[in-house]
Parts: C-alpha cells; sequence; structure tokens
C-alpha cells in the first residue's frame, strides 16, 4: 500500500490521545471508604465487569476512529481488485501517450511480445481499475487525440492504423505535450497519463526538446493533485541484433552498387544470408561479417532489368526486425557532373585527377571569371579553392541549396577569410620536423570510411606541415589536438564539405592521393547516380504525411508511407520509403535523465519488468472515512444510559 501524503501518517500518534486522557483523569480522583457507600458499592458490584468493558471499548473504537481518521488523510493506494477499493475514485480521463517508433517493435529474450505490445497490454492494466473513466489514445505517429470504448480495443485488428506497428521515429516530448494541451482545451478536471516508451534517446532528446518539457513540467505542476503522469519505461536490450542501413547507391551502366551500414550486437553468425527482392524478383547472397560494424558495398547486375527500378534487401529475423529491411530505388545512369575552380594550376590538376572517371578523364575546369549560374546548375559536385568575389559566392550557395555538393579547400591568401557561409581561421604552420596529425575520423559511413573490405584510410599518416581550421559545420575528422581536420555542413537540399589543408608540398601530403582520391571519387559516384524521376524519403516525414495519392509497389494495398516503409509510386515518381536514421541509433535513456527534468511533478516510474504489479491501483480513502463513521457511531452506542427496569414492588406497580 502506498500514501499520497505520506506525512499524514504522523497523525497516527493521536490515536494514543483518549488512552493518554483517561490515564490523567485516573489520577484527579481518590478512593474513599465511607459508611454509607458500602452497601451501594456491593450492589452494583455485579454490573462492574459489564461497565469495565464498555470503558475500555469505548477507549479502543476513539483509538481506531483517530487512526482510521489519519489513514483517511493520507491518501492510501492499493491495487484495484483490493477488498478496500469500495469506491474507485476515478478520474475523468485515462491518456495513453503510445510510443509508436521502429524501435518499439524490439523484443527480448524474456518475452516474445513486442515492447508496443507490452505497452498496450499495460494500458489494459492501468484503466482496469477505473471503469468509469473515458479513455483517450495520442501516439507519436498520428498525433491526434481519439477516443476508444474499452481498453480492450487496443487489440482489435480492425484498428491496428492506430495501434499496430510502424517504421516512423517519434517526438516523445512534443506528443506529451500535445495531450497535455488535449487536456486543458477539454477543461478536464482530472486524469491519469500513462506514457509508454523504450526511452530511446533519438526519440526524448533532452537537451534540444528542453523548452518543451519545461512546458510540460509547468503545465503538470499546475495540475500536480489532478493530472498524474505515469512513465512505463521499456528499455531492456536485446540480446542480439543485425541491424541494416541504407547510406547511398552508385550506379553505373547496367550496374548499381549500393552501400549499407552492417552492424551487429551480441554474439551472432559471422557468416549472414540475406534475401533480395529487385523489381518483384526474389534472390539471395551472403555476406561475411569482417567486424561488429562494416561498410557493405555489393554490386548487383542489371542486364536484364529496366534503367529504372526498386530493390529491397532483407537480413535474417532477430530480435529487432524492424531494423533488418532497406529499400532503394535507382534510375538512369548519366556521366558525371564534376568541375574544379581553383587559382593554382598546381591544386587544379591535382583536383581534377583525383575526380577523374573510370575510364580516366579527367574533371572539367571552371573559369577564373564570373561563374555562370547556368553552368553551375548542370553539375553535381564542384570542388573550389582560391580566390572568389560576391557573385561567385551567391551562385555556389545557390548551387548548394538545390542538392550540389560542394567540396572547398583553404585559400592560400591569409587575407582571403573564405565565404560568408563557411570560412576559416588564420593560416597555422608547424616548424621544423614536427606535422599536424589527425588522430579520430568516423569510421563507418561519409567520405573517410573504411572500405568494403574493412581497411581504413591511413589518414593518420598523413604529414601536415600547414593548416587553416574551418570555422563551420559538424566535424568529421579532429587532429589530435581537438580542432577539425574535416567538415561539413548542409545548406538546403546540398553539403558543404570543408579540408582544412591543401594537396601541395608546403602544406600536407594529400597529393600522395591515399586519403585525397578515395575522399572525392566517393563524391564523384554519388554525383553519378542522381535522377530526376526517383526519390528517397524518410518513413513519418513531412513528405510522407502530405501525401495522399501513391501506390504500393513492394506489397500492394497493404502499407501506407506515412506509417510503413517500402517502395511506393507517389505522383509518378518511384520513391524508397524507410526507417529515419535516428532509428538505427541505440542509446536508451535512464529514467533520471527524464525525470531530472520534471522536477516539478516527479512522474511515477514503472519498470517493465514488473507492469502487471504496478499499473493496477486505486484509492481507497473513502473505506477508512467509512470506519470512522462506523467506530464513531459504536463508540456513541456504547456511551447510552442502561434502560431503568419498573419495580413491580413499589405501589401503583402491582
Amino acid at each position: 500500500m502506498n500514501f499520497l501524503q505520506p506525512l499524514a501518517l504522523f497523525g497516527l500518534l493521536l490515536a494514543f490521545a483518549p488512552i493518554i486522557i483517561h490515564l490523567l483523569n485516573l489520577l484527579r480522583h481518590r478512593t474513599q471508604a465511607w459508611a454509607t457507600t458500602r452497601f451501594l458499592l456491593q450492589a452494583r458490584k455485579s454490573s462492574s465487569r459489564v461497565s469495565k468493558l464498555k470503558r475500555w471499548l469505548t477507549l479502543l473504537f476513539r483509538m481506531l476512529a483517530l487512526a482510521a481518521l489519519a489513514l483517511m488523510l493520507a491518501r492510501p493506494m492499493t491495487g484495484g481488485d483490493s477488498f478496500f477499493s469500495l469506491s474507485q475514485g476515478s478520474p475523468e480521463a485515462l491518456v495513453l501517450v503510445l510510443d509508436r517508433s521502429a524501435s518499439m517493435e524490439t523484443r527480448t529474450e524474456k518475452e516474445p511480445k513486442t515492447k508496443r505490445e507490452r505497452a498496450l497490454e499495460a494500458f489494459q492494466a492501468f484503466a482496469e481499475p477505473w471503469p468509469e473513466s473515458r479513455l483517450v489514445v495520442i501516439d507519436t505517429a498520428l498525433e491526434e487525440p481519439f477516443f476508444i470504448d474499452s481498453a480492450t480495443s487496443v487489440k482489435d485488428p480492425a484498428l491496428e492504423r492506430f495501434f499496430g506497428p510502424t517504421d516512423t521515429a517519434a517526438n516523445l516530448p512534443g506528443t506529451l505535450l500535445k495531450a497535455i494541451d488535449w487536456l486543458r482545451e477539454t477543461g478536464v478536471g482530472t486524469a491519469e497519463i500513462l506514457l509508454a516508451s523504450d526511452m530511446q534517446t533519438s526519440n526524448w532528446e533532452p537537451n534540444r526538446n528542453s523548452d518543451t518539457l519545461a512546458k510540460i513540467d509547468r503545465a503538470l505542476s499546475q495540475k500536480k493533485d489532478f493530472w498524474k503522469l505515469n512513465l512505463l519505461q521499456l528499455s531492456e536490450p536485446p540480446p542480439y541484433n543485425l541491424s541494416l542501413a541504407f547510406d547511398q547507391i552508385n550506379r553505373k551502366p547496367k550496374q548499381i552498387e549500393p552501400v549499407f551500414n552492417l552492424r551487429q550486437k551480441g554474439k551472432g553468425n559471422e557468416l549472414i544470408r540475406l534475401s533480395t527482392n529487385t523489381n518483384g524478383k526474389q534472390g539471395n547472397l551472403e555476406v561475411k561479417l569482417a567486424a561488429q560494424s562494416m561498410l557493405w558495398r555489393p554490386s548487383f547486375d542489371l542486364e536484364n532489368e529496366p534503367d529504372e527500378g526498386w530493390m529491397s534487401i532483407l537480413a535474417p529475423n532477430d530480435f529487432c526486425p524492424f531494423d533488418n529491411t532497406c529499400y532503394l530505388t535507382y534510375g538512369a545512369t548519366e556521366p558525371p557532373k564534376v568541375a574544379v575552380r581553383s587559382s593554382d594550376p598546381r591544386v587544379s590538376l591535382i583536383l581534377r585527377a583525383a575526380s577523374q572517371t573510370e575510364i580516366g578523364k579527367l574533371a572539367d575546369t571552371l573559369p577564373h571569371t564570373a561563374l555562370d549560374q547556368k553552368e553551375v546548375n548542370l553539375r553535381r559536385l564542384i570542388i573550389h579553392q582560391g580566390a572568389f568575389d560576391q557573385a561567385d559566392e551567391e551562385t555556389l550557395r545557390q548551387f548548394v541549396e538545390s542538392g550540389g555538393s560542394l567540396v572547398l579547400f583553404p585559400p592560400e591568401s591569409p587575407e582571403i577569410a573564405g565565404f560568408s557561409f563557411l570560412s576559416w581561421d588564420a593560416p597555422e604552420k608547424m616548424e621544423g620536423e614536427d606535422f599536424f596529425l589527425a588522430s579520430q575520423w568516423r569510421k563507418d559511413s561519409g567520405l573517410l570510411a573504411n572500405s568494403s573490405d574493412g581497411n581504413r584510410l591511413p589518414l593518420d599518416y598523413l604529414d601536415i606541415k600547414t593548416r587553416r581550421i574551418p570555422k563551420q559545420g559538424e566535424t568529421i575528422a579532429n587532429y589530435s589536438d581537438g580542432k577539425p581536420f574535416l567538415t561539413s555542413l548542409t545548406i538546403g537540399k546540398g553539403v558543404v564539405y570543408a579540408f582544412s589543408t591543401l594537396p601541395l608540398e608546403d602544406w600536407s601530403g594529400l597529393a600522395n592521393g591515399y586519403v585525397l582520391v578515395p575522399a572525392i571519387q566517393r563524391l564523384v559516384e554519388e554525383s553519378s547516380s542522381s535522377n530526376s524521376f526517383i526519390q528517397s524519403w524518410a518513413c513519418g516525414g513531412k513528405e510522407t504525411k502530405d501525401t495522399t495519392l501513391f501506390e504500393c509497389i513492394d506489397k500492394p494495398n497493404e502499407k501506407t508511407p506515412a506509417l510503413h516503409a517500402g517502395i511506393y509510386k507517389i505522383e509518378g515518381r518511384l520513391t524508397a520509403v524507410n526507417r529515419p536514421k535516428e532509428e538505427n541509433e541505440s542509446e536508451f535513456l535512464k529514467k533520471e535523465e527524464i525525470t531530472g527534468k520534471l522536477p516539478g511533478i516527479a512522474p511515477r516510474v514503472i519498470d517493465g519488468e514488473s507492469i502487471s504489479d504496478s499499473t493496477d491501483r486505486t484509492e481507497v480513502w473513502s473505506f477508512f472515512l467509512i470506519v470512522c463513521l462506523v467506530l464513531l457511531l459504536g463508540e456513541a452506542f456504547l456511551g447510552q444510559p442502561p434502560v431503568a427496569k419498573e419495580d413491580k414492588t413499589l405501589p401503583g406497580n402491582a
């Protein structure tokens, strides 16, 4: 039994007040023998035992009544099926905030049901003590409150759109705030909120959502005794998981080379057998895991396939089926559209050679005069170094915003700081035989990722004498002193990459090609795989939610792009819809990281391993109120004087 107001339990000490008062009264009177009372005492001797019993029962009833009153004020909680639950005290509304992100489809070794299914069962148990309350559900996929007639409706197959699995991400603070706004707008007096989540960090992001969590804390603090938050955490990790994530696709004549991230957690087989579906044709292939995390670059022959099509890759079933499938589309091949612009002829030649095609064709050059917007728009990748004017800056910005990739190398002249959207610090030079050394970089994805066979780029063997640190962008590689060697900055639909050194002898050893060529070639491959008739979206994103006319290709009439990953035809375009990248993360929050953000309400946290024992509860203060009244009535009855008997020996009673 728990108590909502435990301080009131100190009132149990008042239960001893009647007996203390009784003992004090005994000290005030002394017994003194008197001749005329001797016969009276003998006459009442026969009834003294009954009188003493009544006195002690009266004291007992008074003590128990005060104890029951103290327990009532402490507001005890007990199970809904308890004998004490004479009055349910049902809240006006029971609200389920349901995490329907893809990671909620995870199972554990002990529990064959998914976390989402366990959350729905928990809500049924949670609602059982309060059958008179209205039931409201708001999930992270649809984000709209709706009523259900009974808790068992969460398992109705006809309502799978509202309670079934999805391939979406989640914004738990935002969804919870919408539930609170609904309670406020509809004027709900009392409510119990059950928020069920697997506590995946990407679905909470407490730092980014600190303002939202502060609003939640303020709103629930104002309604502290009326709206109560219960947090059901289902964060148990799976014993084994193999995840497959699509990174990019390289299109070549009659061939495609997609790039996947393979990650394995737990002990599993090194040889993985995967299933493929290419334009409806089933197939199989095997891959050997060389490490716990690796880039996998298979090659698929399209000799007998259409120029535009789709493919799905399916990994073996495990405890996390949500991250086992990837979808991709491909279009007609087109030649790379790469151009180099540099004020230094040596740098220009090195960069053009690093970005040459498979048949040995060097990249085009852009003139040093003002850039022509039409000519720039024909490109997919531009490598720039050296001087520029304000008109060039605006032209390159528009190029990136429209989806192009821009690779920047620092200007040699210290007077040129860079662009407004990306600039460099002043040049730094290392004297003598010492060098700046790169020590950390992303090895699982991006320009400097390991090769498909697991070999890494020798970035840490690169000798750098001069550097200019880029000021903007997300760091991809660091020097040993923590400063960035390479950064990336997203602008609109495109990306800007900024190196911190030049492929010149007095700057660095980039010209040897061991790092520069693989990095540039990966961008060249990306530039040759674009097609205006294909697109790739994240499931549950704004584009998929706004889509009303679509056709499911891989499983006709079974899925919708707003909820399920797959291959769709949307407005005539072949579209691959995959789970959002943030769902590939495997970090989970501890309960302190959330409760610490809600200091005003202290939400009750329910462990996923003890759902049934934690959710079935109700207040039972009314029982102790009834007990108190019954005891007071009993005490009053015992205090009644006895009824006098008629004496038949007296005159007139014969």
